[in-house]
């Protein structure tokens, strides 16, 4: 064929090639909507304004309120520490090391962390939005190496960015240490960062160690209230917040809060999930369920909590 007609095509096909071409992109957030819910998830890279080491789920939104329930520059069921109870030589280590998300389907995503560095644990997390207004999270992980716990257990912590709520602190149905009995609603707000920050089961007789120096100062003070239930929930604006929990087969959950977690007026409601006697290279799991609706009552969100653990036996 003759070049000079060569030459055109070969021209046409090379320009065809660079306007089509698409290069693969690192996904670094999914938005996942489902019901009344709409949710952002994120690994720990940062975007927009959200900054970087702050993994979960970024932005949450329902239909009948348009704020995102969490403080932009940072999220919610972040991943924030595991720990032992010695000072961490890494603080917030799980949000220093890397992370994947993918997306599974239109209504779920896994976020996967390989074994990090120092505590050499490895974790998928599973958010799945159900309708109308709830996310299901199912918490995997294997500890590869025993060298950091030394005391017998492994705690992971993680926390919720609340964006200034007008009633900051968090509510539960528990009673006093010293009391007996099934309980009643107690509010829970601390009037500084750390101080009796934990919230912990009537049924938790766990004295884990934690040496002088262990530095998740939020986990360290117990509160003189104990929960009696394992749910707690905090009100933003005209919507409620909760978190659902199983009563766990292995380990215990302890409720956690600050009153200025991400700066004045903004939160944290967290919590804690702690595994005694655990088994290297063995895989562990628990689940919650996180509600985010209108708020109706609290004999609503009781009911609510009944609901699931029926649907779940």
């Amino acid at each position: 064929m003759n070049l000079r007609i060569l030459k055109p095509i070969a021209t046409l096909l090379f320009f065809l090639l660079i306007v089509t071409y698409q290069p693969a992109v690192a996904q670094f957030t999914a938005t996942l909507k489902h019901g009344d819910l709409r949710a952002v998830f994120v690994d720990n890279s940062s975007y927009g304004e959200h900054l970087k080491g702050y993994n979960g789920i970024s932005e949450l939104y329902h239909k009948k309120q348009d704020s995102t329930l969490f403080v932009p520059l940072f999220a919610g069921f972040n991943l924030e520490h595991i720990f032992d109870g010695d000072s961490l030589i890494s603080f917030f280590e799980p949000r220093r090391e890397p992370m994947t998300l993918n997306k599974k389907s239109d209504t779920k995503v896994v976020l996967h962390q390989p074994k990090t560095r120092i505590s050499k644990v490895e974790s998928w997390t599973t958010f799945e939005i159900v309708g109308p207004h709830y996310i299901d999270v199912e918490f995997r992980f294997i500890v590869h190496d025993p060298e950091m716990f030394d005391h017998g257990y492994v705690g992971f912590f993680w926390a919720s960015y609340i964006n200034l709520p007008k009633i900051p602190g968090i509510y539960f149905k528990g009673r006093k240490h010293d009391q007996t009995g099934g309980g009643e609603w107690l509010y829970a707000f601390s009037e500084e960062h750390g101080k009796n920050g934990t919230h912990i089961s009537d049924k938790d007789t766990f004295d884990f160690y934690q040496a002088p120096n262990f530095n998740i100062d939020l986990a360290k003070e117990i509160s003189e209230y104990a929960f009696t239930k394992p749910y707690y929930y905090g009100r933003f604006h005209n919507m409620v917040f909760g978190y659902l929990f199983p009563e766990p087969e292995q380990g215990v959950i302890r409720i956690t809060q600050s009153p200025n977690g991400a700066g004045e007026g903004n939160p944290a409601w967290d919590f804690q999930y702690i595994l005694p006697d655990f088994e290297v290279g063995k895989p562990y799991s628990f689940k919650t369920r996180v509600l985010y609706k209108e708020w109706v009552s609290q004999r609503d969100i009781e009911e609510e909590y009944e609901k699931w653990i029926m649907e779940n036996e």
